[in-house]
C-alpha cells in the first residue's frame, strides 16, 4: 500500500512515461482506493488521436474498466498537474 507522496511521485512518473513514448502533453495520472493503484494514465492525444485522450481520462476509463462501476467516489486522482476544465 502506498503513501500519498508515493502515489503523486507516480503520477509525475507516469507523466515521463508518456512523454517519452511521445504520446502527448506532460500529464500522467494514478487512480488509488485506500492506497492501491487502481489505474494509470498519460496523455495520450497526440498518439490516439483523441483530444478527450488526457491522462485523468485515460486512468479514469482505466478504473471504470477496472472496478466493472462509475462511481469512483471512494478512490483518489493523484495527477502531474492541476486537472483543465474539461
Amino acid at each position: 500500500m502506498a503513501d500519498d507522496r508515493e502515489l503523486l511521485e507516480m503520477a509525475v512518473q507516469e507523466a515521463l512515461d508518456g512523454i517519452r513514448a511521445g504520446d502527448g502533453g506532460p500529464f500522467g495520472c494514478v487512480i488509488a482506493k485506500d492506497g492501491a493503484i487502481i489505474a494509470k494514465g498519460h496523455n495520450r492525444v497526440l498518439i490516439d488521436k483523441d483530444p478527450t485522450a488526457h491522462g485523468e481520462v485515460v486512468a479514469i476509463r482505466k478504473a471504470c474498466d477496472a472496478l466493472g462501476t462509475i462511481d469512483l467516489s471512494d478512490c483518489i486522482l493523484y495527477t502531474s498537474a492541476e486537472p483543465c476544465p474539461m
